[in-house]
């Protein structure tokens, strides 16, 4: 009986601490409209894999996005900046009020898991093939995996993606095909970046859309360059990926 007291204090004990630390799993659906709009607009290439809301911190919510990065935002949904500097590493500039949003990988930017669970995609880096740790081993060798997921993008289908970082960077994330062979590297860019034949093309094929003032720059394994473009028109998304000559790869 005086076991089984201390063992049961012992677990009361440990339920307080946690409460004690005011953070709570919370669905994406219980994000201010204006943080997910934030994250539509500034993150259009990542999906949410889970959410936490804070209770003792300035900031109220922290969106942990596939890329591992971690955003924080206030009550309203007001952009505070990096979530660790508020949460110190939840592990488990301003955009515009319009919806952007990744719809040419599989799932679209809330793809992730909802209140705090795993990433339905992902894949324990355990578990990841020795072909592509190989290969990030020998082409990346400053790098950490940090993230690792199935998707599927057009027009290559089944895709591995990882996400991989280093201190001082936005993450990077590598695409290998269904055989592990390496396929491209993407990277954020400003769309005012991406080359006039892309910028012509999307003026000249979707009147009345407006794009995101983000864009995704692939780096292909031969070394041309392609880009996503992420597109609205009220609730109509499009993701269109061009070559940097203009040339149509894929809509969807």
């Amino acid at each position: 009986m005086f076991l089984l007291l201390i063992v049961t204090m012992a677990a009361l004990s440990s339920c307080n601490k946690k409460s004690e630390t005011g953070v709570t799993s919370v669905s994406v659906a219980d994000l201010p409209l204006k943080a997910s709009q934030y994250i539509d607009t500034n993150y259009p290439d990542a999906s949410v894999l889970y959410v936490v809301a804070l209770k003792q911190s300035s900031a109220s919510y922290i969106v942990t996005l596939n890329t591992t990065e971690e955003l924080a935002f206030t009550s309203v949904g007001d952009f505070l900046g990096d979530g660790a500097k508020f949460h110190g590493g939840h592990h488990g500039g301003e955009g515009d009020t319009t919806h952007c949003g990744d719809t040419i990988h599989g799932g679209g930017h809330h793809g992730g898991g909802h209140g705090g669970g795993p990433h339905e995609n992902g894949i324990p880096i355990d578990s990841l093939s020795s072909t592509i740790k190989a290969y990030i081993q020998a082409n990346f060798a400053a790098y950490t995996i940090k993230h690792a997921e199935l998707d599927s993008i057009c027009p290559e289908g089944l895709v591995t993606e990882v996400v991989i970082v280093i201190a001082g960077q936005e993450p990077v994330k590598l695409y290998f095909d269904a055989a592990k062979s390496y396929l491209l590297q993407d990277a954020r860019v400003l769309y005012t970046s991406v080359p006039q034949a892309v910028q012509s093309y999307i003026t000249a094929n979707y009147h009345g859309y407006s794009t995101c003032n983000r864009a995704t720059k692939y780096t292909m394994a031969d070394n041309s360059l392609q880009f996503l473009i992420y597109l609205h028109l009220n609730q109509t998304r499009k993701v269109v990926r061009l070559k940097a000559d203009g040339t149509l790869v894929c809509e969807k």
